[in-house]
C-alpha cells in the first residue's frame, strides 16, 4: 500500500487493488443513497439536473475519475400534470458508472437495474494495473 497519510488507518496487509475495491465501494453506496428517494419528474430539464448535480458531487471524493449517472426516462412515472403526480428515484431508474484510480489500479464499476434479479446491482466491470 502506498505511503499517503491516511493509510495509518488501514491495515499494512492491505493491497492497493484490495484498497481500490473498498474505495469503489464507498462511492457505489455513496452515490446510490443519495440520490434514492430524490422526488422527479419526467422533464428533461430536470433529469438532467439531477444527474450532472450527482456526479459533480461524487466527483469531489477522492480518487474517482469520472462518474456518469443516467436515469431511466421510461421508467419516472410522475409527469406533475397534477399537483401531487411526482415520483422518487429508486434502483429501476438509476444506472451509474464510476472510474475509479487508486495508485496503479484502475476501476470501471456500475449500478444497473438487473431485471431478472429484480435488484439495483453494484460491481466491479473492470479492473486493471496501469502502467
Amino acid at each position: 500500500m502506498s505511503k499517503k497519510i491516511e493509510n495509518i488507518y488501514f491495515s499494512p496487509d492491505l493491497s492497493n487493488r484490495e484498497r481500490a475495491c473498498f474505495e469503489t465501494g464507498i462511492k457505489l453506496g455513496a452515490l446510490y443513497h443519495i440520490i434514492s428517494g430524490i422526488p422527479i419528474r419526467s422533464d428533461d430539464k430536470i433529469v438532467s439536473s439531477i444527474e450532472k448535480g450527482i456526479e459533480a458531487a461524487i466527483l469531489c471524493q477522492p480518487y474517482v475519475e469520472s462518474v456518469m449517472i443516467i436515469l431511466d426516462k421510461d421508467k419516472i412515472l410522475g409527469n406533475q400534470n397534477a399537483p401531487f403526480n411526482y415520483d422518487e428515484i429508486t434502483g429501476k431508474i438509476i444506472r451509474a458508472e464510476i472510474v475509479l484510480e487508486y495508485e496503479s489500479i484502475e476501476i470501471l464499476a456500475k449500478i444497473d437495474w438487473i431485471e431478472t434479479m429484480q435488484y439495483p446491482l453494484m460491481f466491479i466491470e473492470k479492473i486493471q494495473e496501469l502502467d
